[in-house]
């Protein structure tokens, strides 16, 4: 249902799934999946490693946490969190896109380092983020050119165009429109995916939420 975008149904759901399967860690997945606080939501990921550190959803809250922190631009905190991951899920086919994420997190702070140094900046993180990145963008040869006031949601970014592709075929079988763009980043190429195509920044902002929900990151809006 999430993954069709039936986010209010399943909310409707959960209170009557937590009540009679409180301590199992699919539903506490799903709970965290569709809270639009993140902070509560990387708790709840970060419970579900400590008490089901085997379970079938542990690997994925590894690859939400580490997103978080990147994106939030707690660098120490995201690279203590990738290494644990390589440690207990070394075959994982996250493992490359947090890899790359970190890296890229890593490659922005150089550009604004007091700017990315405080887990208190949040905002401050958003726009460093965004600011580093926009005079960098390039759209691939299969990206629509020529759009005026046309936004979209990045969710995340790549060293690799393999990596690339394959987190926006996964965007798209949640039936999102998902596109590449390339970027610069400290002289380096990389590939960002981006979702939706919104003729406002406000349309973007609306569906930044549903879009939160089923990557588990922090989009950021840019204009194409």
């Amino acid at each position: 249902m999430i993954d069709e975008g039936k986010v209010t149904e399943v909310k409707l759901a959960l209170p009557d799934l937590l009540a009679e399967y409180p301590n199992d860690p699919g539903v506490q997945f799903l709970h965290a999946s569709v809270l639009e606080d993140a902070n509560k939501a990387i708790e709840i990921y970060e419970k579900i490693i400590r008490t089901y550190p085997k379970s079938e959803y542990a690997d994925e809250c590894y690859w939400r946490i580490i997103q978080y922190y990147a994106l939030k631009g707690e660098i120490e905190r995201a690279v203590r969190e990738l290494e644990t991951y390589k440690k207990e899920f070394p075959n994982s086919s996250y493992i490359s896109p947090a890899s790359d994420l970190v890296r890229m997190a890593i490659n922005i702070s150089k550009y604004n380092p007091s700017r990315l140094t405080s887990p208190k900046k949040e905002e401050q993180t958003k726009d460093a983020l965004k600011e580093s990145t926009k005079e960098a963008q390039k759209p691939l040869p299969k990206i629509e050119q020529g759009k005026k006031d046309s936004y979209a949601l990045q969710v995340g970014l790549y060293s690799t165009i393999e990596a690339a592709k394959a987190e926006a075929e996964r965007f798209k079988s949640m039936r999102l429109r998902a596109d590449i763009y390339t970027k610069v980043v400290d002289n380096v190429t990389m590939y960002a995916v981006v979702i939706g195509d919104y003729p406002s920044r406000e349309k973007a902002e609306a569906e930044k939420v549903t879009v939160q929900n089923k990557c588990g990151c922090n989009p950021i809006i840019i204009q194409k």
